[in-house]
């Protein structure tokens, strides 16, 4: 009996299930019960953020940062520019630190450089607007 075929087959099926895995997004922060905000601001220009912390309901933002899903494969950003940052949440997951940045590039970060992307994130952007006063 030949075994190249079925060892060949083998390496086929794992190379599949790894890229599967890589190209999955993974859920960010899922126990929305182990994820506390403590900050949460927004950009109001010249590089100044205001801090809507107090202004919004932190039991809401924690159900949609829960549902928030990111890329598995980090990618290298060292510093982005405050100009195109909508809102940033500091928070806590798991007793870790965990930073969201929404804007013209949406990611999350536990430290950097290495950062993931956020997958649909402009329904969270387009949230975080009609919960907030203007």
């Amino acid at each position: 009996m030949n075994r190249k075929p079925i060892i060949v087959l083998f390496c086929i099926i794992i190379l599949c299930g790894a890229l599967t895995f890589a190209l999955t997004p993974y859920s960010v922060a899922p126990e929305s019960e182990q994820l506390e905000i403590w900050r949460m601001q927004r950009m109001i220009g010249n590089a100044e953020f205001e801090d809507m912390t107090d202004q919004i309901d932190l039991h809401q933002l924690t159900e949609l940062l829960a549902n928030c899903e990111a890329s598995r494969l980090p990618f290298y950003q060292q510093s982005y520019s405050l100009d195109t940052v909508q809102y940033e949440i500091d928070a806590y997951y798991k007793e870790e630190p965990l930073h969201f940045v929404l804007g013209k590039n949406n990611f999350v970060y536990e430290s950097t450089p290495w950062v993931h992307r956020l997958h649909n994130a402009q329904s969270l952007i387009d949230a975080l607007d009609t919960m907030l006063p203007t």
